[in-house]
């Protein structure tokens, strides 16, 4: 046992280090020695801060492997105090419902976790909200999220989550103006999402110090006029992300810049693809997987449509599935290869989901781009 045991210290040391792998390693070394100090406050706080560089800054399949020790710790001493870092909180067990909401909003990006076990997430979330005096909003936000699968239960989410008040677990007002610009922009009142978008475009709506709920706002309105076909605006969006991207993960949007590129400046898209090909390797949230390798394959799409030329010369190294030495690709060939990963990805997850959102937005995609299939 580790006689100079200090977390405040240890706690302080990996705050340092650059968010990603090398801070993970780092905060599960603290776990490991709290864990071995039976130290019960920083047992629960190594571990939602693990939850949270795993969510915003790493793999996210971190988060849900650990979070149920978190729940399983909380349950067996639930008046485990705060430290000096997360004062927000009154105690720990509000700081574990704080974290609960990552947990509950991404386990429907994993097809492997079953229907009946994310229904059991939300359910075990609704319980411990009431028993300990929240309201039900972040619940229902969730669900609104979750049924993206299904219009009548989603859009009955959101009503209901519209109607009640902010309170101590509710998320900040950017992000749930957010909230509500994607709904009026999925339900195509575009007149609606654009006075809704005011507050954060000007800055007096902000999530934290930095421009994160200004990036999600300008990526919902890039998303929705590509789906519209209206290129031209949304190029205009895609240059602002490319120069104000941060560090986290969410924001790493270069899927969806070259879908718009490929529109607008093709050559720049094949150079993003170019740059980017390998971090779309390895993906490990399957939806986000899936929502890339979809964009990807409408980049092959156009290029194929839009060039007289099949071929392409790529710098790919031997991790690349059809790799090889010449290094020249037919570009049916990666058009083909994207697609069968899309559609594997989607295949699996309308069968959790018992329905085809997934497979309707690959056609509806792909279609929008006349050519060659």
């Amino acid at each position: 046992m580790e006689k100079n045991y200090d977390p405040v210290e240890v706690k302080r040391f990996y705050n340092k280090l650059p968010h990603g792998k090398v801070r993970m390693a780092a905060i599960k070394s603290a776990i490991e020695k709290a864990d071995m100090h039976n130290d019960i406050t920083f047992m629960l706080y190594f571990r939602e801060d693990l939850c949270e560089e795993s969510c915003f800054y790493s793999d996210e399949t971190e988060m849900m492997v650990v979070f149920p020790e978190i729940l399983n710790l909380i349950d067996r001493h639930p008046d485990t105090p705060s430290t000096q870092f997360d004062t927000a909180y009154k105690n720990a067990m509000e700081h574990v419902l704080w974290v609960y909401k990552w947990v509950v909003g991404r386990c429907s990006g994993f097809y492997q976790v079953p229907m009946e076990d994310c229904i059991k997430f939300f359910e075990d979330f609704k319980k411990r909200s009431i028993s300990y005096g929240f309201n039900l909003k972040p619940y229902y936000k969730l669900l609104y999220r979750f049924y993206s699968f299904d219009d009548e239960k989603s859009d009955k989410a959101f009503h209901k989550y519209e109607k009640l008040p902010r309170d101590g677990n509710g998320d900040c007002k950017a992000c749930d103006r957010n909230t509500e610009i994607g709904f009026y922009l999925d339900k195509d009142e575009f007149e609606k999402a654009k006075v809704l978008s005011e507050d954060i475009e000007t800055f007096k709506l902000k999530c934290g110090n930095d421009r994160s709920a200004w990036l999600r706002m300008k990526d919902k309105f890039m998303c929705y006029y590509m789906d519209k076909g209206n290129f031209e605006e949304a190029d205009q969006i895609a240059y602002i992300l490319e120069h104000n991207m941060n560090q986290k993960t969410e924001y790493q949007v270069w899927d969806e810049i070259l879908r718009c590129y490929s529109y607008t400046r093709p050559g720049r898209a094949l150079r993003v693809y170019k740059k980017h090909w390998k971090d779309w390797q390895s993906g490990t949230c399957p939806s986000d997987e899936f929502s890339k390798a979809l964009n990807v394959c409408c980049f092959w799409k156009k290029f194929i449509t839009d060039r007289k030329k099949d071929t392409v010369k790529l710098e790919f190294d031997n991790s690349f599935p059809l790799y090889n030495e010449e290094k020249i690709y037919k570009a049916r060939d990666l058009y083909n290869y994207y697609y069968k990963r899309a559609k594997d990805i989607a295949l699996k997850f309308d069968k959790r989901n018992n329905a085809d959102s997934y497979i309707k937005e690959m056609d509806e995609k792909l279609d929008s781009i006349p050519g060659f299939i």
